[in-house]
């Protein structure tokens, strides 16, 4: 009961975080417009928070109607003597108007007046940031790399040589530029890639990487891979496989070797020596255990600091555990595509993670590529019920029932009967199917996860807004470079914008960072000279006071018109490609879930009821090998 009040508390606040800030942003920018229409005298029909028909309104007395709209897509300000724009605001019931004559400044004033009001409103967030201060981690202030993954996925399932590493970037590195921009921390970095918009001859992404090894610079040729992000949305980005460093303070498991051999919560690392590889620094975990397992289980030197003292070392020999637990796969063509289906044993409730709970499923692990047709049917976390196959139905509940009952050599077809996270069920016909099963993976760990450090940064308003104008200018430049691989397909809408608002609701200091961000974002794009949003407005207004025949009334009216209807196209497209992304968030979230279920009981228990992992944020990544949680750069 406690939990679920919890859950709902959660809720609520969620909620509540997303009216204020997301609502408050587009509210502030229409009442900036309605306040200097008020100030310059001008008669304001109706005030609305979105477009389309009214779900509720009220009147005042002035004569002004208040309303909150159907579809949430920003709001109005009905000013019939500036213009007239019932395509999108609806009638207005007329009337008499101001006998002065509008001048040039009147209609300037109010049309900027929602941009600057969002800025304000950003400015005085902002100010609030800097005194209370922004979280960040340490690994970001630097443009050194961390680590560099010799694969990464791009599609599910499906690795590739890095494109960092085939170029020869290592850890340690550290980054002077990215395609002749100088980049001063990773973050610049993580921006700077994605954003990209060089190619090479034959069109091939390409970063050019300029970067310092010890006392020598050099310069590279980076191919980057588009990786896909969402699987309904078709979100892809473009990625190296490089992540930033992270200061090697350590949290050791009770029981394992390196609380064994002596190290203690906050020692730093700062040297690993093995017989495989030699002397080397740490930069980060994942380098960490890529040295370890090169290694295998192999003594290893740690040279590390405690508090003042000088540097000391310890040696350790790291165990041997199982990590993957046993997967069982079924290989099938789909048209004239080989896919791969790979099932885990997990418990009948998915909620219940802990080491001991009874594997008494067959759960789908990973979805399929996006462009399967069994996509859907086989979400990550759907119940294999059975299977019917040369005549037989068989119903395997463990991986180890699945080998014994299933002929290895395969079969022309099989029928999979199947029950979906939502409870729904179905059957699926497969065709030149063939089984194997994958047993449980050992590595070698040494038992410690890595505190991370953060620290409140105490960023001047004008730094935020340089930053943030730096973003949102890079991101319309890559969608108007048709070189680059960002499209109006990656657009935010509301429910990425909700859901992303959501998610940080537990800090109020992230929520701010984003609220200043989409503020200026709105004050940006809304000065666009583009008609229907309020630059095009002050555009004709400026051509108007050039000369009257510059923008006709009637003329006016057509352009404004059309792009109306583009402007609704346009936000209907985003809007569906938003709701597809946020669809293909919720399968990300089961397929997390389900994931938990691919690593094997005993190196679950490890990670239960330890002493140090009370000290250790949530998300720190433990002992999990590289090529499994790359951290590839994302804006």
């Amino acid at each position: 009961m406690a939990d679920q009040i919890l859950a709902l508390m959660n809720s609520l606040r969620g909620i509540a975080v997303i009216v204020l800030f997301f609502g408050g942003s587009i509210f502030v920018h229409e009442l900036g417009h309605f306040l200097a229409a008020k100030w310059r005298g001008f008669r304001v029909e109706r005030f609305s928070i979105g477009f389309g028909p009214r779900v509720f309104s009220w009147r005042s007395k002035s004569g002004t109607e208040y309303c909150v709209s159907l579809l949430p897509l920003g709001g109005y300000v009905s000013i019939p003597e500036l213009a007239e724009m019932e395509a999108i605001e609806g009638k207005t019931r007329g009337g008499k108007t101001r006998e002065k004559k509008i001048s040039y400044f009147d209609k300037v004033v109010v049309f900027a007046a929602g941009a600057f009001f969002n800025l304000l409103f950003a400015a005085l967030l902002a100010c609030v940031l800097w005194v209370a201060g922004t979280p960040a981690n340490k690994g970001l202030d630097s443009p050194e790399i961390g680590y560099v993954a010799e694969k990464i996925e791009i599609e599910p399932g499906i690795f590739v040589e890095g494109p960092a590493f085939a170029a020869g970037l290592r850890a340690g590195d550290k980054v002077l530029a990215v395609d002749g921009v100088p980049v001063e921390k990773f973050s610049d970095v993580q921006l700077a890639i994605p954003l990209g918009t060089r190619r090479d001859e034959n069109g091939n992404p390409v970063a050019n990487i300029k970067f310092q090894r010890g006392n020598e610079i050099n310069e590279v040729s980076v191919f980057p891979r588009l990786a896909a992000h969402n699987p309904r949305s078709g979100d892809s980005m473009r990625v190296i496989g490089i992540s930033p460093t992270e200061p090697m303070v350590i949290a050791p498991r009770e029981g394992m070797p390196a609380a064994l051999a002596g190290t203690r919560l906050g020692d730093r690392w700062l040297e690993i020596e093995t017989k495989a590889r030699g002397r080397e620094t740490l930069y980060s975990l994942m380098q960490l255990n890529d040295i370890l397992k090169e290694n295998e289980s192999e003594p290893a030197d740690i040279f590390y600091e405690r508090g003042n003292a000088e540097i000391a070392k310890l040696t350790i020999r790291p165990k041997v555990v199982p990590m993957f637990a046993e997967v069982a796969k079924i290989r099938f063509r789909e048209g004239g595509n080989a896919r791969e289906l790979q099932l885990v044993a997990a418990p009948q409730d998915l909620d219940n993670t802990a080491h001991a709970a009874k594997r008494d499923t067959l759960r789908v692990a990973f979805r399929l590529s996006a462009d399967s047709e069994f996509a859907d049917s086989f979400a990550p976390g759907t119940q294999l019920d059975g299977i019917a196959i040369n005549g037989k139905i068989l119903a395997p509940k463990t991986v180890a029932e699945f080998a014994e009952m299933l002929p290895r050599e395969g079969a022309h077809g099989a029928s999979l009967f199947l029950t979906h996270p939502d409870g729904s069920g179905g059957n699926v016909r497969l065709s030149d199917v063939s089984f194997e099963v994958v047993p449980e993976k050992k590595i070698p760990l040494v038992g410690v996860s890595v505190v991370r450090e953060s620290e409140l940064v105490h960023k001047t308003p004008w730094t935020q807004f340089g930053e943030a104008f730096q973003l949102t200018f890079s991101s319309i430049g890559g969608l108007l470079n048709p070189k680059s691989d960002i499209g109006v397909s990656h657009l935010s809408g509301v429910f990425s914008i909700g859901e992303t608002y959501y998610t940080l609701a537990s800090s109020l200091r992230a929520v701010l960072v984003l609220t200043v961000l989409i503020n200026i974002n709105l004050a940006i794009l809304n000065l666009l000279p583009i008609p229907v949003l309020d630059g095009g407005h002050i555009l004709i207004a400026t051509l108007r006071r050039i000369h009257e025949n510059l923008a006709p009334t009637r003329l006016m009216n057509i352009v404004q018109l059309a792009f109306v209807v583009l402007l609704f196209g346009f936000m209907g497209y985003v809007l569906f490609t938003d709701f597809l992304r946020f669809r293909g968030n919720r399968d990300l979230d089961a397929a997390a879930k389900i994931e938990r279920f691919i690593f094997a009981p005993e190196y679950i228990a490890l990670h239960e009821n330890s002493p140090a992992n009370a000290a250790v944020p949530a998300g720190t990544q433990n002992d999990v090998p590289a090529e499994e949680n790359a951290e590839n750069p994302a804006p």
